[in-house]
């Protein structure tokens, strides 16, 4: 009878907090707000782990994050950006999104991994971020070692200086033209 009646809690507590506050944090998600900009503006007390919980799936269902490529690595074919400005990564990421749009291009987000593996690489990789950028992804949930995250205009503005500044090299997806971009800092010469 106990379980009967978890399963019973569960489903309200389940309804309470969609009623409460599930579409506004759906909302606001779709706005690019971050975990803490959502829970500080939500009418009802929430747990950050809830609206974390609640963001990720959100981003899942709506696209914007991937756990996999609908596609294997195998069927792109690769091409590689060495830059050294802002403006070569903006202009190459503006010519492949208008062939195809933002639906079809990812970012690689190998943060799970390095949170597992090397949280120290991933401190100063991600240092370079300013705290938007920041508070944004900490607000993400990592849970897989690697996610791919829609290559929309807030991950734009991250990939690039995760290049140039964090010195990563990041893998961009274009599923449309089966395009991999890897983008690197170049060497100075």
């Amino acid at each position: 009878m106990s379980e009967g009646k978890d399963y019973f809690q569960q489903a309200l507590s389940d309804f309470m907090f969609e009623v409460s506050s599930g579409g506004s944090i759906r909302h606001l998600a779709d706005m690019g707000y971050s975990v803490e900009q959502i829970q500080s503006r939500l009418a009802f007390p929430t747990p950050r782990e809830r609206v974390e919980r609640a963001v990720r799936r959100h981003l899942t269902e709506a696209g914007i994050l991937l756990e996999t490529l609908a596609l294997p690595e195998e069927a792109f074919h690769v091409s590689v950006l060495r830059a050294r400005h802002a403006d070569q990564i903006s202009a190459r990421f503006r010519k492949l999104l208008e062939q195809e749009g933002e639906e079809g291009a990812y970012l690689e987000c190998p943060f799970g991994r390095l949170a597992g593996q090397e949280p120290e690489k991933l401190e100063r990789l991600l240092s370079c971020l300013n705290s938007r950028e920041r508070e944004y992804l900490d607000g993400i949930r990592w849970e897989r070692p690697v996610l791919y995250h829609r290559l929309n205009s807030r991950m734009r503005e991250i990939a690039v200086k995760l290049v140039l500044e964090g010195e990563l090299r990041i893998r961009c997806f274009f599923l449309g033209s089966r395009e991999l971009l890897l983008v690197e800092k170049a060497e100075a010469s």
